[in-house]
C-alpha cells in the first residue's frame, strides 16, 4: 500500500498526488500516468515491494507529483493537464532547483507535447530533465501537431525508457539518453534497473 500523499492537487479533468521529501515542493518531479490509470493504482506501483519509486525519490531529495490522466483523453487535451500540472509545481517549488517531467505510455507522451508546446509558447517550463518510459507513439494527426512544435522539447534532456519491443514512435537521434529492459508483467511502475537509471540522471 503507497503512503498517503501530502498534498492532492485539484486541477481542471485531472488530479495529482503530491509526496514530498521534506513536506515542501523542493526538486519536483511530474509523473504523468498512462491514460484511464486510477491514482491508487499509480501510487501502489510507485510504491511496490520490488522497488519503491516514491521511497527512492524522497531519499535523495526529490518529491514526486503522480498525474492521473483520464481514460478518454488526447495528446492535446492530455498536454493542456501536464502544462496546468508544471505551471503549479512551479509557483509553489521552493527555491530554483529544474523540475524532472515525464510519464509512462500516453502520459508519457501528453508531457513530451506540454513542453515542446510551452517552449514553442516561449513559456517557461523550468525543466531540466524530460523522461518517456515506454510512451504511446503518437497517431498520424499527433505526428502533425508534435512535429509543428519541433518533434520534442529541446531545453530538458531527453531520456527514454522502453522495454524491448515496445513502439514509442521515438528513434535514437530524437533522444539524448536510452535504457532498455525486458518487458515487466506487472509489478513496479518502473523497475529498479529503470528506476536507478533515471535517479542517477535527474537534476543534482
Amino acid at each position: 500500500m503507497a503512503p498517503e500523499p501530502n498534498d492532492t492537487w485539484t486541477l481542471r479533468h485531472a488530479t495529482a498526488w503530491v509526496f514530498t521529501a521534506n513536506g515542501r515542493l523542493d526538486r519536483p518531479v511530474v509523473l504523468a500516468g498512462d491514460s484511464g490509470t486510477a491514482l491508487a493504482a499509480l501510487a501502489e506501483g510507485a510504491h511496490h515491494g520490488a522497488y519503491s519509486l516514491i521511497s527512492e525519490l524522497t531519499a535523495r531529495g526529490h518529491d514526486l507529483i503522480l498525474l492521473a490522466l483520464p481514460e478518454d483523453g488526447s495528446m492535446t487535451g492530455d498536454g493542456g493537464i501536464v502544462q496546468n500540472t508544471v505551471t503549479r509545481a512551479l509557483a509553489e517549488r521552493h527555491g530554483d532547483a529544474p523540475l524532472t517531467v515525464g510519464g509512462t505510455g500516453q502520459g508519457a507522451l501528453a508531457a513530451r507535447y506540454a513542453l515542446a508546446g510551452m517552449e514553442y509558447q516561449r513559456l517557461d517550463h523550468g525543466t531540466g530533465v524530460f523522461f518517456s518510459h515506454n510512451g504511446a507513439a503518437p497517431e498520424l494527426e499527433d505526428e502533425a501537431e508534435l512535429s509543428r512544435m519541433g518533434e520534442r522539447p529541446r531545453i530538458p534532456a531527453f531520456l527514454r525508457l522502453v522495454d524491448d519491443g515496445a513502439a514509442d514512435g521515438l528513434t535514437e537521434d530524437l533522444v539524448d539518453g536510452t535504457i532498455t529492459g525486458e518487458p515487466d508483467p506487472g509489478g513496479p511502475l518502473l523497475s529498479e534497473e529503470y528506476g536507478t537509471w533515471l535517479l542517477d540522471r535527474l537534476p543534482r
